[in-house]
């Protein structure tokens, strides 16, 4: 999820649960803690084309994840020194532990066995900026407004988190709908997946392999209405293409997309250029570009090389 809604969620605990015990400052600490596994963010400061593969990997690792919760600790331990350390790691535990959640609703998956393991596991269940998840969230804090409300705050931001539940619940049984309702009109060919549309959780963004085509279709549970989208050729298994797969960033790329899309263009004077993007980043509901799309220079009779990367 985005950093609003992690930070909202780290308040909204330290003040549903910890607050109580340990005063005001335990919500500074569960903001902080909500936040902490994005520290994996730094490796798109090293301006490697492929640095975004290591988005949500050892900062959101379940292996390397107690270090990161140690070294929070012992920094607000050294702030906080009548606090309890114990306290202190339950509450950053704590957070941690909603963070990985809220980063396994979305589709860009999270490395949870890193560096042992490169798979992603996702629920794609909530677009990665969902206004109601944070609206729940940060309902409560309107009895900051009034003095005489205040000391509900506690209470409603407990409310939240049981409405948080709710609505996730309710967004994951709308995406199994969605998956029934796609594999109804797609005829049950090759992979299919259903991936979270902005706006709401009743819109899903349903992708289908094809034989050298990926096609791709609205899907509207509210209506249990199934649109066919555009169709995209994939050339991923030949050429150009596949070489550029096998290369040794082509296989890292494997690990990072759902639904990869190559294309092959000629480039004056020999050889081509070689792209690669994935339907999960992209949007039937939003006019955008695909995201995350990736190109390689591929010289006739040479092995392709990674060019460049579009982030947005």
């Amino acid at each position: 999820m985005d950093p609003v809604t992690h930070t909202l969620l780290g308040v909204a605990v330290g003040e549903a649960f910890f607050r109580p015990k340990l005063g005001r400052r335990a919500i500074t600490v569960s903001a902080w803690a909500a936040n902490l596994p994005d520290i994996d963010t730094l490796v798109l400061l090293t301006g490697d084309p492929g640095a975004v593969i290591l988005r949500r990997s050892f900062g959101h690792s379940l292996i390397l994840l107690p270090l990161w919760i140690l070294g929070l600790t012992w920094i607000f331990k050294r702030k906080y020194d009548d606090m309890d350390a114990r306290d202190l790691a339950l509450m950053i535990a704590a957070g941690c532990a909603g963070h990985l959640v809220f980063d396994l609703i979305n589709s860009f998956g999270v490395q949870l066995f890193w560096p042992f393991s490169l798979t992603r596991p996702e629920l794609a269940t909530i677009f990665i900026i969902d206004l109601a998840l944070a609206g729940f969230l940060a309902a409560p804090h309107l009895a900051r407004l009034r003095e005489a409300w205040r000391p509900n705050l506690g209470p409603l931001c407990r409310a939240g988190l049981v409405g948080v539940v709710f609505y996730l619940a309710m967004a994951f049984s709308a995406r199994q709908m969605a998956l029934a309702l796609l594999a109804e009109n797609a005829g049950g060919r090759g992979f299919q997946y259903a991936f979270p549309e902005p706006l709401g959780a009743h819109r899903w963004r349903g992708v289908v392999k094809g034989e050298g085509e990926w096609r791709a279709y609205l899907v509207d549970v509210s209506r249990r209405t199934v649109t066919p989208g555009p169709a995209f050729a994939d050339a991923g298994m030949t050429g150009p293409a596949l070489a550029a797969r096998e290369t040794p960033f082509g296989r890292r790329l494997m690990t990072f997309f759902k639904a990869p899309v190559w294309t092959v263009e000629p480039k004056a004077g020999g050889g081509s250029v070689v792209s690669v993007s994935d339907l999960r980043f992209s949007s039937l509901v939003l006019p955008r570009p695909n995201p995350f799309t990736f190109e390689f220079d591929a010289p006739a009779g040479g092995e392709p090389q990674p060019r460049r990367v579009k982030i947005w």
